[in-house]
């Protein structure tokens, strides 16, 4: 039999996660496995896919308020008229002038949402203060269980921690 030395703070770390592993939520999912960052975002889509949106210098009109405030902004009708009358100006627009005016300052693209996966992290607990701690660099930030199928090498780390403290690798 070997043996390995280690410092106590790195013995201590170790038996840390050897614990957090065997006393984690699997979420129902054989060892080997590790924890990532999920976001979801948008990406172009070709024409016909995803939903169709009016975009100018990095921006989105997404809702019915959001393509009205715009309207009347390009109207400049807020400067000229009272709210009642604003409103009023605004529902006699057909759809197709509201599009004729919109199409001044913006672009009809199409858009799709994505989930993308980033980083890695063996523990929910070590992801989850990730996330905390950075959520502003992610857009809408959750934890993610994956599965690492047939990966010996995370076997063997697995294994190996998940022993460490008496305990074993979940299958």
């Amino acid at each position: 039999m070997k043996t390995i030395q280690v410092t106590d703070e790195m013995y201590n770390s170790l038996m840390e996660l050897s614990n957090e592993l065997n006393t984690q939520d699997h979420r129902c999912t054989a060892m080997p496995y590790f924890f990532q960052i999920q976001t979801e975002e948008w990406e172009s889509a070709p024409e016909g896919q995803g939903e169709e949106v009016w975009f100018c210098d990095g921006s989105f009109l997404e809702s019915e308020e959001e393509i009205k405030e715009a309207v009347i902004e390009y109207k400049g009708w807020v400067y000229d008229y009272e709210e009642d009358e604003v409103e009023k100006k605004y529902n006699e627009l057909t759809d197709y002038e509201k599009d004729e005016i919109l199409e001044n300052n913006y672009r009809k693209v199409n858009r799709q949402k994505v989930f993308k996966l980033q980083n890695a992290f063996l523990t929910e607990k070590s992801c989850k203060q990730h996330i905390e701690s950075n959520s502003y660099h992610y857009e809408k930030p959750r934890d993610y269980l994956s599965h690492a199928n047939r990966n010996t090498d995370m076997e063997t780390i697995m294994k190996f921690l998940c022993e460490l403290n008496g305990g074993k690798m979940h299958k």
